[in-house]
């Protein structure tokens, strides 16, 4: 066929039309799928394939036009098709209405595209003139070793070096739970910076090789993306609390920010001059900051950490936090951890009494004790020393919250979330608070964006039970509480039947037995604010009133805060309650408790 008779062939056979329209419908298509597909969250990576298929697939559609016709009848071969009656034909120009109305498609979504796109640059410009420009994220160093186990040491260079900027007054740094989020993701620093509200982001790598560690640093601008600074650090290991001084430093200077003790004060104290007790502080670290059955290993690393150098202040303050935590999550008593943790807290503050860690454990451990003026002080000391740390904020909060000042609580609780705004532990406590100050609807946004955040976190599903109970959302608290059950390795039956019987009267004897002796609701019978909470749902309120009587006494209970929920209302004027809010002076007003 000579090449003359080839060109008119195509166009006999309507090649030129088919290309013409896969052209403009397939730009039309694209542009639909760039502009839809990222609002339901699907990756780059698939829209830039579907995207390469549609390419791909236009020499397919060529050759399916030169081999086929579309008539009335149906595809037929092009041979066919010829043979048949013009009136069997295809019609002619139906496929310049076909380009025509999939070309005015295509410029329709590149307008709202462009719209949509400048829409969105000028909300991020917007959001970012909130952020205050003193105000850093440390993500996770990255584990450049050739042993990978050892990533718990980059990870807790990371985090003493995120501690030691929590220092400097006037400086955001985002906190460890939130920040290490991002660890391993390769998400857009300026998307990270966005999500966790700062202005800066210090990332970088770490490679260890014997006694011989390299670190390179950069801190980016998040709000175009450029470096601002970088350096490159070689040092001995017994010489790293040095280089995490001079980058803490460094980035003190770059932010323009004062540091308390002037310039020759050490940010980053050498605490410990055995880098195998060093090694260990920091496994501990991660370990402590993952909470759970870590909780355990981290006990154990402080411990050998401290029995290597028992002179290690920041390895006894750690290990005085850690033993409170344990009896929260199940794993021991308060009756044996207290003790021990009082005496690590000591041990800490005789050495080094800047030890911001130990401050709050003393704080956790007069809060248990119920000894409120101790707590407040030990509270404000550590934020003193420690202005910037997302837990020691949390946990004073949790202590006002504790002893009824509830807008104080809020005011803190707010400004740890600003600190730390991906923790669940942080948006829990906010619920709480919210919902003692009877601001339900407030209250239910901020659980509900905690449950679907972090849906595998045991904690939220029971103080959804427990809140839903007390909206008489019943259906909503046995769901819950049925997930919080089998979370906690149960089948979710005994708790799901705390919320039927607080539903329906004819299940109430059963759930109040199921309350009192199955060992499934074991967990809230050793709390006594937590049983008294449940009995008082259930209708049971002279059993109530007996448990917080007991609690008064022994100060069994890490839930000093429920006193003030809506559950009970019922019982607030009953005067053995008055009586037992008398005996444990609360509300109590800490000294200027609103200044801060």
């Amino acid at each position: 066929m000579k090449i003359d008779q080839f060109f008119t062939e195509l166009k006999r056979r309507n090649v030129y039309k088919v290309a013409i329209a896969y052209i403009v419908g397939g730009w039309a298509l694209s542009q639909g799928i760039a502009q839809i597909l990222p609002l339901f969250d699907v990756p780059s990576s698939a829209i830039r394939a579907i995207v390469l298929l549609i390419i791909v697939g236009l020499p397919v559609a060529l050759v399916l036009a030169w081999m086929f016709e579309l008539t009335p009848q149906g595809i037929k071969r092009t041979e066919t098709a010829d043979a048949m009656p013009a009136a069997a034909k295809p019609k002619k120009y139906v496929w310049i209405y076909v380009v025509v109305i999939a070309g005015a498609i295509s410029i329709g979504l590149f307008f709202l595209g462009r719209y949509t796109a400048s829409t969105s640059a000028s909300a991020v410009r917007s959001d970012m003139t909130t952020v205050p420009g003193k105000s850093i994220a440390v993500l996770p160093f990255e584990n450049l070793s050739d042993d990978k186990s050892t990533a718990y040491f980059s990870d807790g260079i990371t985090e003493e070096i995120l501690n030691a900027l929590a220092q400097i007054p006037n400086l955001k740094v985002a906190a460890r739970r939130s920040a290490f989020q991002f660890k391993g993701t390769d998400l857009d620093l300026r998307k990270i910076g966005q999500v966790l509200g700062v202005a800066h982001i210090l990332e970088g790598s770490l490679q260890k090789a014997g006694d011989q560690v390299r670190i390179n640093v950069q801190l980016v601008d998040v709000q175009n993306g450029l470096q601002a600074w970088s350096e490159k650090y070689d040092r001995k290991l017994d010489n790293v609390f040095a280089v995490e001084d001079e980058i803490a430093k460094a980035i003190a200077t770059k932010l323009r920010v004062q540091l308390t003790g002037g310039a020759g004060q050490p940010l980053v104290v050498d605490s410990t001059n055995n880098p195998q007790a060093h090694e260990l502080y920091l496994r501990g670290l991660t370990l402590l900051a993952a909470r759970g059955p870590g909780l355990l290993e981290a006990k154990n690393s402080f411990q050998q950490a401290v029995k290597l150098d028992a002179d290690y202040a920041q390895a006894w303050g750690a290990l005085a936090v850690t033993e409170l935590l344990l009896p929260a999550y199940g794993f021991d008593s308060f009756d044996a951890s207290l003790p021990r943790s009082e005496s690590a807290a000591q041990r800490s503050l005789s050495l080094d009494s800047n030890t911001a860690s130990a401050y709050v454990a003393v704080g956790l451990a007069n809060t248990v004790r119920c000894r409120w003026p101790e707590a407040n002080e030990a509270f404000r000391h550590a934020l003193a020393l420690a202005p910037g740390d997302a837990e020691a904020v949390n946990q004073y909060a949790q202590f006002l919250s504790a002893v009824g000042q509830l807008e104080p609580s809020l005011r803190e609780i707010d400004r740890a979330q600003q600190l730390d705004p991906l923790s669940p532990i942080i948006g829990l406590i906010r619920s709480g608070v919210l919902t003692a100050l009877r601001r339900d609807d407030a209250a239910d946004a901020q659980l509900k964006s905690v449950l679907e955040a972090h849906p595998e976190f045991v904690a939220a599903h029971g103080w959804a039970g427990a809140e839903y109970i007390e909206r008489k959302m019943y259906p909503e608290a046995e769901a819950q509480l049925r997930v919080f059950g089998k979370l906690k390795g149960h089948n979710g039956d005994a708790k799901a039947l705390l919320a039927r019987g607080v539903a329906d009267p004819t299940q109430r004897a059963a759930a109040v037995t199921s309350l009192e002796t199955s060992p499934d609701n074991a967990d809230i019978r050793q709390d006594a604010i937590l049983h008294a909470f449940y009995l008082t749902s259930l209708g049971e309120r002279d059993r109530a009133l007996g448990e917080l009587e007991i609690f008064a006494v022994k100060h069994n209970s890490g839930f000093v805060n429920l006193l003030w929920n809506p559950t009970f209302d019922p019982l607030r004027n009953d005067p053995r309650f008055k009586a037992v809010l008398t005996k444990l002076a609360l509300p109590y007003t800490p000294p200027a408790a609103t200044e801060r």
